[in-house]
């Protein structure tokens, strides 16, 4: 096989420090539109279109599917107040793996299911606002849809996923990942979910932490 020529990381809880910020900007949210939903509901929807997480939501509590646009408004408020409380930090692993893809040659993308807004102060939190990205308000479908990946290709000059590398921390990750038919689909299970709960999602790796993707990067290059 030729070498990876694009790795796309998804953010939150993969390459940047989730201490539950945005499980609680969802719940906030809720509360604030009294709207009933369990923790559950909400982690199952992790990494999605966050106007599509309240919409779904707002269905299954009988609630108007209409106020799900305000709800998501107000998730990238309450995400952005809880970030000038905890500095957002990057990731066990993360630092390294980006460099050594950056010194392998390979190009660098961030995809993610935050907005753009949110997306612009995630990424200049970390300083890697210089890298390609691709915000859920920018495609016509969120995860698990792989339009997020395939905007970026595009964007990177990549036509064959099966160049391309992705990683995330979700199975909607995953499931994007293996939508767009990438040849590495990597898994990691320092955010939302455990490796085991990953294990159910289609990918072609895990691992516990980004620390092991410059030695994975080693192998594929």
């Amino acid at each position: 096989m030729p070498p990876l020529q694009l790795f796309v990381f998804d953010l939150a809880g993969t390459t940047v420090v989730d201490d539950g910020q945005v499980l609680a900007a969802f719940q906030r949210t809720a509360t604030a539109f009294r709207m009933p939903v369990a923790e559950s509901m909400l982690r199952a929807r992790m990494g999605w279109h966050k106007e599509h997480v309240f919409a779904t939501c707002l269905a299954e509590a009988g609630m108007d599917a209409e106020l799900a646009a305000a709800m998501a408004a107000r998730f990238e408020q309450e995400f952005a107040t809880s970030t000038t409380r905890v500095p957002l930090r990057a990731t066990t692993g993360a630092e390294a793996a980006i460099g050594a893809l950056v010194e392998a040659g390979i190009g660098l993308a961030f995809n993610t299911g935050f907005a753009r807004n949110t997306a612009d102060l995630v990424l200049r939190a970390l300083r890697w606002d210089h890298f390609p990205s691709v915000a859920s308000d920018e495609v016509a479908h969120g995860r698990p849809a792989p339009d997020l990946i395939r905007r970026a290709m595009r964007m990177c000059g990549v036509s064959d996923p099966l160049l391309v590398g992705v990683a995330g921390d979700t199975p909607a990750d995953l499931q994007a990942g293996t939508a767009a038919g990438c040849r590495v689909v990597l898994g990691v299970g320092h955010g939302t979910h455990s490796l085991a709960e990953l294990a159910a999602a289609p990918h072609t790796h895990l691992l516990p932490t980004l620390a092991g993707l410059a030695e994975l990067v080693d192998e594929l290059v």
